[in-house]
């Protein structure tokens, strides 16, 4: 099977350069991206950027083998990360149009650290992969309202029209710089489509007009994201509590806000909104109006609003929820790198009776996106053991 850009691989660090050189020669011509990055460098500055040789330099003989490779953006705040023009395992073809083909990995290194102030790199990289609406996946949108810093928005994107309909793509976002404006806000995630700036449509734009777009729009822009929601049909078709597992970066939000209500003459929590774009929307199995049960073992009978919303932040990578879904309770309420769903055995208190069936419904796992990596969802069964309540 062909594994797109952005899947997350076990180690999350960058890996070798022999990896990097495979994959590169694995990718198909119909997946290969190229564009223009223009960088301006005050003297005595670096370009930001470390890079090595695409294959060992003792193999001069393959045309490729001498590539460069920008195989790492340097974190801090250097040019090349603050570009935001540039992923780890781009490949520079060419240095103010001098082309590397026949380069040494050396002379790459002595080419770049003696370009004047303007450098304008050709790259090339994987293109980001098609999403297809269907298949346990639809698509929504959401606005969100961005402040420039060093005239970007702190994510780098690719595809665009292109001649070859082959490698015409959406405009996506393909890397959150860390501690940037697009970080900061929270909403967007790598994979997510760029759809509009500021009202203007970037349907069957290239990437240079697109980046063009970007540069000239002012200091706040209000950008319209398409992203991915999960369909989860177990959830939808549930009778009874279920029990739904959400992975999620430490120190983020899952993004939803509790309320309290009353059923059956007991006060229960019940989650009031759904942030768009958050942890528990993008996963399609956390909805208004659910009621939930219990979080991570703790039984939300006798919890407090505060101590219920208090026990959801704190929880750490994995958040395990026994909830009742929306469509089963019937109250009436307004509103809209992760989940695995499957039935529990919880007791509720106002039935006389468990239901002791251990039939299992599917789960949905979600990756997080890394800087150079998708996210793609694996569907699988598992059982686990009952909650107690």
């Amino acid at each position: 099977m062909y594994e797109g850009p952005y899947t997350k691989h076990s180690n999350s660090s960058r890996p070798p350069d022999g990896a990097l050189a495979i994959r590169r020669q694995s990718i198909p011509e119909e997946f290969k991206g190229s564009s223009l990055v223009e960088l301006m460098k005050k003297e005595g500055t670096t370009l930001g950027l470390t890079v090595s040789a695409e294959a060992s330099t003792k193999d001069l003989t393959s045309p490729a083998s001498n590539m460069g490779e920008a195989c790492q953006v340097r974190p801090k705040r250097h040019l090349g990360c603050l570009s935001d023009q540039l992923n780890v395992g781009d490949y520079i073809k060419s240095v103010n149009g001098i082309n590397l083909t026949k380069f040494r990995h050396d002379e790459i290194i002595s080419l770049l650290k003696n370009v004047g102030e303007r450098v304008v790199l050709e790259v090339e990289y994987e293109l980001p992969p098609v999403s297809v609406q269907g298949s346990g996946v639809m698509f929504k949108n959401v606005e969100v309202t961005l402040h420039k810093e060093g005239n970007t928005f702190g994510f780098v994107i690719r595809g665009g029209a292109h001649e070859d309909r082959n490698k015409s793509r959406p405009i996506v976002i393909t890397t959150i710089r860390p501690g940037g404006p697009a970080d900061r806000e929270g909403t967007i995630k790598p994979g997510d489509r760029l759809l509009s700036i500021d009202g203007i449509r970037l349907h069957g734009t290239s990437h240079a007009e697109a980046m063009s777009i970007l540069k000239q729009c002012g200091q706040e822009a209000t950008l319209l994201i398409e992203y991915d929601v999960s369909i989860m049909e177990s959830v939808a078709t549930a009778t009874g509590p279920l029990l739904v597992e959400v992975a999620k970066t430490m120190g983020s939000s899952l993004g939803v806000a509790l309320s309290t209500s009353m059923y059956c003459n007991k006060q229960v929590i019940i989650i009031d909104k759904v942030k768009p774009a958050s942890i528990a929307d993008r996963c399609g199995a956390l909805h208004a109006g659910d009621h939930i049960l219990s979080v991570d073992g703790t039984s939300m009978e006798y919890c407090t609003l505060a101590e219920a919303t208090q026990l959801l932040a704190s929880a750490c990578e994995h958040v395990k929820m026994e909830i009742l879904p929306h469509h089963q309770t019937r109250l009436a309420l307004k509103g809209p790198e992760h989940v695995k769903v499957q039935r529990s055995t919880r007791t509720l208190p106002w039935e006389s009776s468990a239901n002791n069936n251990s039939n299992f419904l599917p789960y949905q796992h979600y990756n997080t996106y890394h800087p150079d990596q998708s996210t793609r969802s694996h569907a699988k069964q598992q059982k686990s053991s009952p909650t107690t309540p």
